[in-house]
Order: C-alpha cells, then structure tokens, then sequence
C-alpha cells in the first residue's frame, strides 16, 4: 500500500486522460459502483473508503478530506476505486448479437455513459466507438453508465475498421438522420449496426457513405434536434418493441 499522500496524488492525477493512459487506470466512485467493480472481471489497483463499517481487507481508511481531496465529483460519495483499464485495442468477439451500436466522433462523456447503459438495458452487447470520441474510462462517462461500463463491450477503432468489419460480418448500416425514415415505419427485423452520429456534427462523411438505411425520430416541435442519448433511447426502444413481437 502507498503512503496515503502519494495514492491522492495517483488518483488526483487520474481526473487528467494523460495520466489515464499514461499509468492504465481509471476511477470508480460511489458504493454500488465499486461494489460492481470489486464484482467484475476488472483487476483492482486500489480502494478507499470513509466507511467504518466495509468489512473489506483491501480497503484503506480515509477521511471525508481526503476523499474531497481524490474524488472526480462535487459531492464526495463514501466509496472511491482505482481500477486497470482494460486494452482497448480494435478486437472485436465473435458473438455480438444481431444489434450492434456504433457511435460516430461521440465527444460528451455523459452521452457516451448513458448510451451504454441504454444498450445494455436494451440487450446490445457490443458498441463499436470511432476511436476520435470520448474514452470510455473518462470519470464522467464511468459514473453515467451506472455499472454497464463493467458488461458492456466497447470496441475503439478507425471508422474504415469499424466499417469493413461490421459490412464483412453482414450487418446493415443504419443511421440515425433527421432526413431518414420514420423509425415507426422501419422495420427492424435483421442483423443491424445502429448509428449515432456526434452531438454536433451529425454522422460524418465517411461514416455516411457506409449507411444502408438513415432513420428518424418524427416530432413536432421548434427543437432543432434530440440530444444523442435520448435518441439512442427511443430507437433502441422501438427497436426492441419490434424484435420481440
């Protein structure tokens, strides 16, 4: 164990994706989540805790400063873990399912957490990110996936891989567009990678020659769009009101 002012140095510095990348951790915070953690396949770097009462032998004692101190959130939860990234290298599992998501330049790590704690609650398994957006082991990101971060598969890679892999494997590109076709209208009743385009550019180019179908979400409002993760919500709920009838 590290004398404590070295490990909130560590964790303090572990708030910057520099120091993220540079020693392979990432923060966890909050008593569910660490709970979560400790229960994942993740390897445990180290855990802290202001609780007298977590029966834990690895846990070590801090005070309610000292977790001021290392926490990544305005309001200190009791609860704190650093845990090893896992790699992020583009190597995607045979068994993904017949819904995938793919996120095109997604830059808002609350997006990206609540998209994949969307997907998971909707039965994707795998998200295949574009390796310009957001990381997965942002603090932000990891609180807002309340736990998927540990089920859910993200795969990080060039758009040119994500799409020669998901087209050599048959999936059909579709793309969230406000110029597609209603999503009450789209069937979605084959082997399908759902696209989501960046909070304010849309799907990009490249991205855009890949798709086979662009759908959307009809409204009648003045808002000129939907924030990402609520889009995500909506289609995927569409989509699974169809695959299970």
């Amino acid at each position: 164990m590290l004398p404590l002012k070295k490990d909130i140095k560590l964790v303090r510095s572990l708030h910057q994706k520099k120091f993220r990348n540079e020693f392979g951790l990432f923060l966890v915070e909050g008593k569910k989540m660490v709970e979560e953690a400790l229960n994942s396949s993740f390897e445990l770097h180290s855990l802290y805790t202001t609780d007298n009462n977590l029966e834990n032998k690895l846990a070590q004692k801090v005070t309610s400063k000292e977790m001021e101190m290392m926490s990544a959130l305005n309001s200190p939860s009791s609860y704190l873990a650093v845990l090893q990234q896992k790699p992020t290298a583009f190597k995607p599992s045979a068994h993904m399912g017949h819904t995938v998501m793919v996120l095109d330049g997604m830059a808002d790590p609350g997006n990206l957490g609540t998209i994949m704690r969307t997907a998971e609650w909707f039965g994707i398994q795998t998200i295949f990110h574009t390796e310009d957006g957001v990381e997965i082991y942002n603090p932000k990101t990891v609180q807002a996936t309340m736990g998927s971060v540990f089920r859910v598969d993200v795969q990080m890679g060039s758009t040119t891989d994500i799409i020669h892999y998901l087209k050599s494997n048959s999936y059909q590109f579709v793309g969230a567009d406000l110029k597609g076709q209603s999503i009450y209208e789209y069937p979605f009743a084959g082997k399908e990678a759902i696209v989501i385009g960046s909070e304010s550019h849309g799907i990009r180019k490249d991205m855009r020659d890949a798709i086979d179908t662009f759908i959307n979400i009809p409204g009648h409002g003045q808002a000129e769009s939907l924030n990402a993760s609520i889009a995500t919500s909506i289609v995927l709920s569409e989509m699974f009101r169809k695959k299970i009838k």
